[in-house]
């Protein structure tokens, strides 16, 4: 009975590199704007493209384990390089492919201002808590540390910070009103019809927001979609979706 389960899991592993699917691990935040890439590429070329979305961290530590990813696309390039240490990642198939802005975000029915300088205390602007990702290694949640800590307001925060597995499930805690302010990609703001923009962090609070694509399993079937993600069309459709396209 061992020696079955044991097949069938080679077996379902096997599948996942197989040549008719492209397995996708990505930033949470990249959600929508792969849904509509997979599907435009999908259509074009007869294969299937199969993407888990998470946190960054969660995704670098499933690869890490043995997770059958073909392509894996960061919202930092601290967790791309993490699997390039480990010889997961072959540098020269891994590219700087998108940037993003960090912004403040509430409900769309509040009225909350914020001062973007050291002198404006956070806490007098809002109730409640304030959520984004977890700031020790969810990509936003540490660029969110370190714009907060560049204003000089990471102290007076840190007791009403709610920290979460990944920039989604932060904007819905916002949209639903369970914190009042988030921090978030301004892509992720712009798809809610519930939240707003109530201000962006200056780009010298925190460093520049990358998005790394490498593949971690090479396929012929793979390397055509590496390099359909960097083409015209798919530089049109993330613009669209707010990102920033790199080289």
């Amino acid at each position: 009975m061992k020696k079955i389960l044991f097949s069938l899991s080679l077996l379902a592993m096997g599948h996942a590199y197989a040549e008719d699917t492209i397995t996708v691990y990505a930033a949470a935040s990249l959600t929508n704007v792969l849904a509509e890439l997979d599907q435009k590429y999908e259509k074009k070329n007869n294969i299937k493209i199969k993407t888990s979305y998470a946190g960054s961290s969660t995704l670098a530590k499933q690869i890490e384990a043995g997770a059958p990813a073909n392509l894996f696309i960061s919202a930092d390039e601290q967790w791309m390089n993490y699997l390039q240490d480990k010889k997961l990642i072959d540098p020269k198939n891994r590219k700087n492919l998108l940037g993003n802005r960090l912004v403040l975000i509430s409900p769309k029915n509040q009225n909350i201002k914020f001062k973007m300088t050291s002198s404006f205390d956070p806490t007098t602007a809002f109730k409640g808590k304030l959520c984004t990702g977890d700031t020790k290694s969810v990509p936003v949640g540490k660029y969110a540390k370190q714009a907060l800590t560049s204003l000089q307001w990471w102290e007076k925060i840190q007791p009403r910070l709610v920290q979460a597995e990944d920039v989604r499930v932060a904007l819905n805690f916002v949209a639903r009103g369970e914190c009042n302010v988030g921090i978030v990609y301004l892509t992720d703001a712009a798809i809610s019809p519930d939240v707003k923009v109530i201000a962006e962090f200056p780009l010298n609070t925190h460093t520049p927001i990358v998005y790394p694509m490498g593949m971690v399993k090479s396929t012929p079937e793979t390397v055509k979609f590496y390099q359909y993600l960097q083409s015209n069309e798919a530089k049109t459709i993330f613009k669209k979706y707010g990102f920033s396209v790199l080289n």
